[in-house]
């Protein structure tokens, strides 16, 4: 079963340039990402598709907003709401106006007639979602009639998504994801949906994709996305094949600081991968997929969860597991960045993939300077109190070679 969560991996189809992001090109290893983009059988192996049920709304939003900073949307009268930067040293959402949205093709009025169906009971109030009404950060009311639609940028399992351009100035630019409420409840992922966006509506961070807000109608849900105007990092990753030491380095830095933040909330990302990372305008990276995360106060969870390449040692055996779950799923992604492939892959048998997982059968290929080489293997530790702190990833000498001069990372800046 695919999460809704997928859907977020299309919003940003559109390539704003034909330069490739940064100016690193491709390593001479492997010309192309051979990586299949989906694996089908991966859904049978998994025993349990979402995690336990969240925590009371409010409670979740009063942990997390105590700490999340940069002014929300305004609630006041529309004409004068905006949608604000998230803080001084990441883009304003939006903020290149002179973008193209596209034309619309009117795929949501055409869609509706003939998709989903209206629904009741605890079902319809339980997905009666609109961030107007939140009990922390309310936004103003929005409806469709707030936006110019723009051009689609993806198709997803649950709906459409859009990009859009708000009508009040100054006219920021987003992407509108539409979810039909009849196939939420059809799937069973009310719950996974609900607590999706109650993660997501509290975070920011500026390599955490942003939810302005969100509304609904009779038969769907609209999320108010930022707009990762480069578009997926997979995509880049499969033109390329792999990437140069200095743009993965770059990228890892980024990547630990957002867990690190995301960890700091109480909350596990558990599907950390090329397919669920976005590129901002700037070539900036952004966690985009929420689909497997949890809110988990307690941190230990036994769910198994997310994709089988980067499941880590303790979900393979149906253990408990906690936040560290995701420092192995970052050296599981610095290798693919660097190789092009995952470490542990065995494409003729899923069996051979648990194997080498629960052995950490780590093979490095010749060309790999032993700095990365270390952050990996200090990264692919089988017991998750060996696997080296996100601080210290963050200090780490191949994080710190490659990172731009007067770049200061931490959580605590944002």
């Amino acid at each position: 079963m695919a999460t809704v969560g997928s859907v977020t991996r299309q919003i940003a189809a559109l390539e704003l340039s034909n330069k490739p992001s940064g100016s690193t090109t491709a390593s001479t290893r492997p010309p192309f990402h051979s990586k299949q983009s989906s694996q089908t059988n991966v859904a049978k192996l998994l025993t349990k598709y979402a995690a336990p049920n969240p925590p009371h709304a409010s409670a979740f939003g009063s942990k997390l907003s105590k700490a999340a900073t940069g002014p929300t949307i305004p609630h006041p009268h529309p004409t004068t709401s905006k949608i604000r930067p998230l803080n001084t040293n990441a883009p304003t959402p939006g903020a290149t106006t002179s973008l193209d949205i596209g034309n619309y093709d009117g795929g949501l009025e055409l869609e509706n007639e003939k998709r989903g169906e209206k629904i009741s009971g605890d079902a319809a109030q339980e997905l009666a979602l609109d961030s107007s009404s939140a009990q922390t950060s309310p936004t103003r009311e929005w409806s469709l009639h707030d936006f110019d639609m723009g051009r689609p940028l993806g198709k997803g399992k649950f709906g459409r998504v859009y990009m859009v351009r708000t009508k009040a100035e100054p006219k920021y630019i987003l992407a509108l994801k539409t979810l039909y409420k009849s196939e939420i409840v059809a799937g069973k992922v009310e719950k996974q949906i609900r607590r999706e966006i109650e993660i997501q509506q509290n975070l920011r961070h500026p390599n955490v994709l942003r939810l302005y807000g969100y509304f609904h109608d009779e038969k769907r849900i609209f999320l108010m996305l930022e707009f990762a105007g480069k578009g997926e990092l997979y995509k880049q990753l499969s033109k390329f094949g792999c990437f140069s030491e200095k743009r993965s380095s770059r990228y890892i830095d980024q990547m630990a600081d957002a867990l690190s933040y995301l960890h700091s909330k109480h909350v596990i990302h558990r599907d950390i991968k090329p397919e669920n990372l976005l590129l901002g305008l700037n070539g900036e990276l952004k966690i985009a997929d929420f689909g497997w995360s949890v809110h988990a106060p307690g941190n230990r969870r036994r769910t198994m969860c997310g994709t089988l390449d980067y499941l880590p040692p303790e979900m393979v055996e149906g253990k408990e597991h906690n936040e560290k779950v995701d420092y192995w799923a970052l050296g599981v992604l610095t290798y693919e960045f660097l190789i092009g492939n995952p470490p542990f892959e065995d494409r003729k048998s899923v069996n051979n993939t648990y194997r080498r997982i629960m052995r950490v059968d780590l093979r490095f290929p010749p060309g790999m300077s032993a700095e990365v080489k270390d952050l990996i293997a200090r990264l692919l530790q089988h017991e998750p109190q060996d696997r080296i702190l996100l601080t210290e990833v963050l200090r780490h000498p191949w994080i710190v070679k490659y990172r731009p001069k007067g770049c200061n990372r931490g959580s605590e800046a944002y």
